[in-house]
Order: C-alpha cells, then sequence, then structure tokens
C-alpha cells in the first residue's frame, strides 16, 4: 500500500510536459441526512460555494455580494448529482469531511457556469494550475523531522485535503536518499533559502511551499510559512489550538499567491484570438502534438492553422483571457519555450 501512495504522488512527475489540469473542480461531496427534496437544494447550494472557491481561486468567493445570485440558483447550473453511502474511509473531494453516512455528489456545468462568471465579472481559473512542491518541518510529540508519507500520513492528508479545497495542486518529496542527503530539517528550521531550492529543483515544480509546524507546550499550534514563485518569496505565520487550522492556513496563504499571479485580471465574457508561432516542428508527430495540447488548453475555445512552412507553424488561437490567459497556460505546460520577438507570441517547440 506503501508503495501504491509513493507511486500516486509521483505521477505528475512522470506525466508529459503539460501544465497539471485538475479535475472536479467543478464537483463538490456534501454530507446530508436524507435524500429529501429541500435538503437537496440547500445541499446544492453549499456545493456551489465549495466549487466557487476552486474555479475563482478566491477562498471568500461564497461571501461576496455578487455571486449570491449563482449560489441562490445553484440548481440552474446542475449537471447531475447522486447519492452515495460511504464506509467512512473516503474523504471524497476535500470539500466536506466524509463521516461514513449519506452523500450527495453534485457535478455542475462547467461552461454555463463559466459563462455566468464572466458576465459578473469574475474571472475564471482555468484547469491548467501551477504545481506546488511542499517541505513541511515539524516540531510535535514526536520531536523534530521532514515530514514524509511513510511517518506522517496524517500530516500529507491534511495538506493535501485542503489543497484539493482550493483547487491547487501539491506534489511532496519522496524523502529518499537524495532528499536527505541534501536538505536537512536544520535547513527548514532555520529558513536556508539555497538548500531547499537545490533540493527541489529534481521536481520540476512551479512553486515550493516551505513549512516549519510547531506543537508548543500550551497546546498552540505556530507555523511560519515561506513561498517561492518565479524566484520571488512570500511569508506569514499562522497559529491557533487546532494543528489542521494552522496547516489549513499554509495551503490557503499558497493558493492565494498562486491565484493572484496566475489567474490575472481579465473578466471580460468576450474571447480574442491571437497568433501563436511555433518553432522546430520538424515532424507530423510533433505538429500533431502541439495541436492537441492547444485545443486542450480549458481557455481555448478553438485553434486554427494559419501558417505552416518547414520548422514553423502558425496557430490562430482563439480564448477567454485572450493573450494573458495563452501565455500564462503555455508557460504552465512546459511544452514550449519563448521565444524573443515584437509579438511576444512566438515560442520554440521543446524536446
Amino acid at each position: 500500500m506503501k508503495k501504491l501512495l509513493f507511486l500516486l504522488f509521483l505521477l505528475p512527475l512522470a506525466a508529459p510536459a503539460y501544465a497539471y489540469r485538475m479535475t472536479a473542480l467543478y464537483e463538490a461531496d456534501v454530507d446530508v441526512e436524507n435524500q429529501l427534496a429541500e435538503d437537496r437544494m440547500a445541499a446544492v447550494r453549499t456545493a456551489m460555494r465549495a466549487v466557487l472557491t476552486k474555479v475563482t481561486g478566491d477562498r471568500f468567493a461564497s461571501q461576496r455580494t455578487s455571486l449570491l445570485p449563482v449560489i441562490e440558483n445553484a440548481e440552474d447550473y446542475l449537471q447531475q448529482y447522486r447519492y452515495t453511502r460511504d464506509t467512512g474511509n473516503n474523504t471524497g473531494n476535500g470539500e466536506t469531511p466524509v463521516t461514513g453516512g449519506l452523500t450527495l455528489r453534485v457535478k455542475f456545468d462547467e461552461a454555463t457556469l463559466n459563462e455566468a462568471l464572466r458576465n459578473l465579472g469574475v474571472p475564471v481559473w482555468g484547469k491548467e494550475r501551477p504545481m506546488t512542491l511542499v517541505w513541511v518541518a515539524v516540531q510535535d510529540e514526536s520531536g523534530r523531522r521532514l515530514i514524509s508519507m511513510e511517518q506522517d500520513p496524517e500530516y500529507i492528508r491534511i495538506l493535501d485535503q485542503r489543497a484539493r479545497r482550493r483547487g491547487i495542486a501539491l506534489i511532496f518529496p519522496l524523502m529518499d536518499l537524495q532528499d536527505t542527503s541534501g536538505l536537512g530539517v536544520s535547513d527548514i528550521w532555520g529558513g536556508f533559502r539555497q538548500p531547499v531550492m537545490e533540493a527541489s529543483r529534481r521536481y520540476q515544480a512551479d512553486a515550493v511551499l516551505v513549512g516549519k509546524v510547531i506543537s508548543s507546550p500550551s497546546d498552540i499550534w505556530e507555523a511560519q510559512w515561506t513561498s517561492y514563485i518565479d524566484g520571488t518569496a512570500s511569508s506569514w505565520t499562522t497559529e491557533g489550538s487546532l494543528r489542521d487550522m494552522v496547516m489549513d492556513e499554509g495551503v490557503d496563504g499558497q493558493a492565494d499567491l498562486l491565484a493572484s499571479r496566475f489567474l490575472g485580471s481579465d473578466t471580460s465574457d468576450r474571447t480574442a484570438t491571437i497568433s501563436v508561432e511555433v518553432n522546430d516542428i520538424t515532424a507530423a508527430g510533433q505538429y500533431a502534438r502541439v495541436l492537441d495540447y492547444l485545443r486542450s488548453l480549458s481557455s481555448v475555445t478553438d485553434v486554427q492553422v494559419e501558417q505552416a512552412e518547414a520548422g514553423r507553424v502558425r496557430f490562430a488561437v482563439t480564448a477567454h483571457g485572450g493573450q494573458f490567459a495563452i501565455r500564462q497556460a503555455i508557460a504552465l505546460g512546459r511544452l514550449m519555450e519563448p521565444v524573443q520577438d515584437v509579438s511576444g507570441n512566438s515560442y520554440r517547440l521543446l524536446p
């Protein structure tokens, strides 16, 4: 079982060089007591609140006055629902803890909900999301250590569940010989940046989150967090009487930073068409790979070939959010790298 869990955490690293596509962004699980229609309507609204947090990147989305009509009319966006009876082992999608009772699984229509949000001037965060590598050092009754899946599955579960609720992707270090020889708990405790960045390089993540979590004798949990995104460091602290809340705040802070960095501010419901030139395409398979990738981006509504010649293809890409959305998605995908030119929309296909 432990080997399987390690393999699951490795999947994002072993996948093709595309951006990590979040699944279940438009789905949520809600615990319910019965299957009455009135209670189902209330549960659907609860599910909508959870989905809005993930889709907008805003942890306070459910409290925004502008979004109240969407929440109150949540059933208008309902695509499907079903009841499940859980055994108590299932954590669902992380929106609401599953207790082993009756659960309502709700899925909203992506296109309809996105259109409504854009009409309200609310930016929509596409499915292509940056990956965050998480290093956490803990000091509790078991001593001081770097957490790992093998020794600290509960800490990993807390972080991962909160990340699912926020719609972001976390990966965790293997803590194998390469990791443990390159990074020690003292490096995290001392706040040393260089060894963290060196140890993180092998994982090729888009961001790194470092946490130092302490359980004090007075039953107060404290944590210090530092996020590294594009070479910029941001730090914050959290404290409280519950370990889970302190760690949740660490993930929430990271999700807020990622949304502000990658979501952008284009809130219009119109689409824009941008010419994207890709160089170093020398085979039919490479052409198909680029075309399939561009069409797979959640913000993209259409891709057409404008011009093709030896080693270069120019695509007309239509997307919500226009140039910003396209650039962000391509940057996360690691399939192409930008080439300096006047338009800023020229790329080179990576090997």
